[in-house]
């Protein structure tokens, strides 16, 4: 295959947001939530608020698949980091994304084959103690894409191997998680001035693979935290000490040039979790992509993340 397969273009404003179509039927969620324990009434009675959330975060997770075969960027891969050697997890994992997006009866027994298939062998060559920090964020990357499409396509067999691979997505997830550079509260213009040259921010390429290990740890976590919402009745508990960029200017850049003009012209809106209130008080709902909402809704809840982004914005978020 073409080492520059994501060759496309240079223009930033290219990227649309997810679809607005609904990719997840609710009778999938119904299905998934007829596993919740109907004795464990204290933890699903609490886990109640959440349901309106965790719903809307689902649609959205279902159509990132499609994003990818479609575009070759989602909000926890960035085409132009794999651009000239795109490792073979990606390859596969567009081709079998692509794959997806064509099934229909007649060839669903083939599509699936062909999702275990690249799954199973993604996972058999993958030692995530071994990898370079750049092929393991692939892989994890590709695994994800597996895992949603197996989680919510509403085949039980591909739910039942998804569940089955969690545990290896997790690890992986961690391992990545333990190479990542975490944010940390910007500093003063003044005091920047000061910090030794290492410590100034890297150029884009290095920017890429920091800021697309930080997506992609945060996705799948949330990813795990949705299913398990849906099956259980509440989450088992979140990891809320990671970060991300959340400023679309930059995430969507596609050259170094718009993305030192994005540096230079927005502000960054740099999260962390733990303090969302604090940190996302510098954002405009301009500022907001995919990722920054979907953490958004799950801490805020859809009215007031409504009431935030105001009316302008909600359609292109799919919260209208």
């Amino acid at each position: 295959m073409n080492d520059a397969f994501l060759n496309f273009g240079d223009d930033p404003f290219n990227l649309p947001h997810l679809p607005g179509e609904d990719y997840l039927s609710p009778a999938v969620i119904e299905d998934i939530m007829a596993q919740q324990d109907p004795n464990d009434v204290e933890q699903i009675m609490s886990g109640a608020i959440y349901q309106a959330r965790v719903e809307f975060l689902a649609k959205r997770i279902t159509a990132i698949p499609k994003m990818f075969a479609e575009q070759a960027q989602t909000m926890f891969i960035h085409r132009r980091l794999f651009q000239e050697k795109s490792p073979a997890a990606l390859q596969d994992a567009l081709s079998a994304c692509a794959l997806y997006c064509l099934k229909n009866p007649e060839n669903q027994a083939l599509v699936f084959a062909n999702l275990q298939h690249k799954s199973q062998q993604l996972i058999a060559q993958t030692d995530p103690f071994l990898a370079s920090k750049v092929e393991l964020l692939a892989a994890v990357q590709a695994l994800l894409l597996y895992h949603i499409i197996r989680l919510f396509d509403g085949d039980i067999r591909l739910r039942a191997q998804a569940e089955a691979d969690e545990a290896v997505l997790v690890m992986w997830a961690n391992q990545l998680k333990m190479r990542m550079h975490q944010l940390v509260p910007s500093l003063p213009a003044s005091a920047g001035a000061l910090l030794p040259t290492q410590s100034r921010p890297q150029d884009w390429q290095r920017w890429l693979i920091e800021e697309s290990t930080r997506r992609t740890v945060v996705s799948a976590f949330m990813v795990r935290a949705v299913y398990e919402f849906l099956k259980f009745g509440y989450d088992k508990g979140s990891d809320h000490r990671l970060s991300f960029t959340a400023q679309a200017a930059l995430w969507n850049a596609q050259s170094e040039y718009g993305w030192r003009s994005a540096c230079s012209e927005h502000e960054k809106v740099e999260v962390r979790l733990a303090h969302w209130d604090d940190d996302i008080a510098k954002a405009s709902p301009n500022d907001m992509e995919e990722l920054g909402i979907l953490v958004m809704a799950t801490l805020w809840g859809m009215e007031t993340t409504g009431e935030w982004l105001g009316k302008g914005h909600l359609a292109r978020f799919g919260l209208e």
